[in-house]
């Protein structure tokens, strides 16, 4: 069973910085070069970086599936839609479902909050990702290169679905 818990203590931020360095540390290899992966999770995903979005109104969640924590959820209010600025999962729990899961609790926390939609980002080489936004509803609209310092490039693709 997958349960979505809302984090509420910004002490908790730096079990989930942590966790988003394993996870990134796995994830990107292959798709972006060490040293971005490096950048990124210190200026996005660090505890620093997470508790500045957490002051700014982010609502945290984390994925908790059979009693574990396995990923987390970060949503970002905005005027016209909801952004689902972080969603990620450890490996070990990858293609069981969970993904999808955390994605219709996003559509629905979208609806609940008022929004016509959610839209994410998605890094344009991160097949495996893509393929579950598109199975989970998420259609492409565009892509967006953006640089983010240092000589690196994000090479995104912005997704859109529905809130239901």
């Amino acid at each position: 069973m997958t349960e979505i818990v809302s984090v509420k203590d910004p002490s908790l931020i730096k079990d989930i910085a942590a966790m988003a360095d394993e996870i990134w540390h796995e994830c990107y290899k292959g798709i972006i070069s060490d040293s971005q992966i490096d950048y990124m999770v210190n200026n996005f995903q660090s505890e620093k970086a997470m508790k500045r979005l957490f002051d700014d109104g982010a609502e945290f969640y984390s994925i908790v599936s059979d009693g574990e924590t396995c990923g987390y959820i970060v949503l970002e209010k905005e005027a016209d839609s909801l952004f689902l600025s972080k969603l990620y999962t450890l490996a070990k729990v990858r293609g069981k479902g969970i993904g999808s899961a955390a994605l219709k609790f996003v559509k629905r926390r979208a609806l609940e909050l008022g929004y016509p939609s959610v839209y994410l980002h998605v890094n344009k080489f991160n097949f495996r990702a893509i393929k579950a936004y598109l199975a989970n509803g998420f259609k492409n609209e565009r892509t967006l290169d953006t640089e983010i310092g240092e000589g690196f490039v994000m090479e995104d693709y912005i997704m859109r679905a529905k809130a239901e």
